[in-house]
């Protein structure tokens, strides 16, 4: 059996401390994502966004701490969104990248092999997200509800496929796209994925003019066989991207430092979490929209998707959804329990910018039980340490 919670804690975890500027303390990306969560809550439009990890579920929150499973509150509400939630996401897409892994490296390691594809489209500014996204979903069920995708896996040896949606946003507007990985038998070679490339790269082009977006171009395909070494690095990265503060803590920063409004030449596409951050850090209200627009247009969508075979024949176990990942809690039991007056201490904290909710689990995880309370207490939060009778 995996253990999915110790190998989440290491992708989701505090991770090394970085300077934001000469004069700010450093910031963990637990803190930069709690940060950017409460500073999200004035301006999000989606309710549950605006109350995941604040609004109490009881009358205490608890503190959770277990060796190599990394620390958590419990007591609180969550939103489960991998989209809009930078808490919430990092936590889903943690675990989806361990369940990722142990396939294709469990498959490889059963003799199989694995194909690696990117689909795009074609794009521009005057396309919205909703339109792209509407138009991406239509052209991969066009392809994978096809004939001739069904024989192909068929001939094969296919169980199924791992998918990963990304979006970004650049210079020529909102960019979607899809990553996959196939899995396929031992006997595909590179003439039976360029057979395959053939053929799948004009459907997919057919399918986008159909739903729209016409133009899509085969320098933006890619379909290659891949090690599972490569593979599961490629597909953790691809999903890390989409992460907030994931393998690049201070993209929003980088690319948006110069962002105004008589000076967007930046080129490269950047998360869509950039666009958040951008307009934190600059004001800029076209940024804000843009991130309006994420959170409409994401609502329902999956970003993730593996086939229940594939689950089953690597003994994964049920599918978890988003919220039920986002829900669990680190540990068995709470060992301290903080009161819904010291809880509210927290959030008036938090508003003024400084963070507690993150420390307070950083604090448990460097100093243990005795530091957090006696670090508690210099904060004048009202707490209390839970026993073992608490068990």
């Amino acid at each position: 059996m995996v253990d999915f919670r110790a190998a989440e804690a290491l992708a989701e975890g505090p991770g090394p401390r970085e300077h934001a500027n000469n004069f700010a303390p450093p910031l963990s990306r637990r803190a930069q994502r709690y940060a950017l969560r409460e500073r999200l809550r004035e301006f999000s439009q989606v309710k549950r966004c605006r109350g995941c990890g604040k609004w109490m579920t009881g009358e205490v929150v608890g503190v959770r701490y277990s060796e190599g499973n990394g620390a958590g509150f419990s007591g609180l509400t969550t939103c489960g969104s991998v989209w809009v939630c930078p808490v919430c996401s990092a936590k889903i897409l943690a675990r989806r990248s361990v369940e990722t892994g142990v396939l294709l490296l469990g498959w490889e390691n059963q003799g199989g092999r694995l194909v690696l594809g990117t689909l795009t489209m074609r794009h521009h500014r005057g396309h919205g997200l909703a339109q792209e996204w509407d138009a991406l979903q239509k052209g991969w069920n066009s392809v994978t509800n096809s004939k001739v995708w069904r024989k192909w896996k068929a001939r094969t040896g296919s169980p199924g496929f791992v998918k990963v949606v990304e979006i970004s946003y650049g210079q020529n507007g909102w960019h979607v796209h899809i990553h996959f990985v196939l899995l396929v038998g031992p006997g595909v070679v590179e003439g039976d994925v360029a057979e395959l490339a053939g053929w799948l790269f004009p459907k997919w082009q057919r399918a986008l003019d159909r739903a729209g977006m016409s133009g899509a171009l085969n320098v933006g395909q890619d379909l290659k066989l891949a090690d599972g070494l490569e593979a599961a690095e490629q597909f953790g990265e691809y999903l890390t991207k989409q992460s907030a503060y994931g393998t690049a803590e201070s993209l929003g920063r980088e690319l948006f430092g110069s962002w105004s409004k008589s000076a967007r030449s930046w080129s490269r596409t950047v998360p869509h979490w950039a666009l958040a951050e951008g307009f934190f850090e600059t004001g800029d209200l076209e940024l804000l929209r843009l991130w309006h627009e994420v959170e409409v247009a994401s609502h329902g969508r999956r970003q993730y998707s593996m086939a229940k075979r594939l689950r089953e024949l690597m003994a994964l176990g049920p599918e978890k959804s988003d919220e039920e990942i986002a829900q669990e809690e680190a540990g068995d039991r709470d060992l301290v329990q903080i009161t819904r007056a010291g809880w509210a201490a927290v959030m008036r904290a938090s508003r003024r910018g400084d963070w507690l909710p993150s420390r307070i689990l950083e604090v448990i995880e460097e100093r243990g039980v005795d530091g957090l309370c006696r670090w508690l207490e210099a904060e004048g939060i009202e707490h209390m340490e839970v026993g073992d009778e608490g068990e």
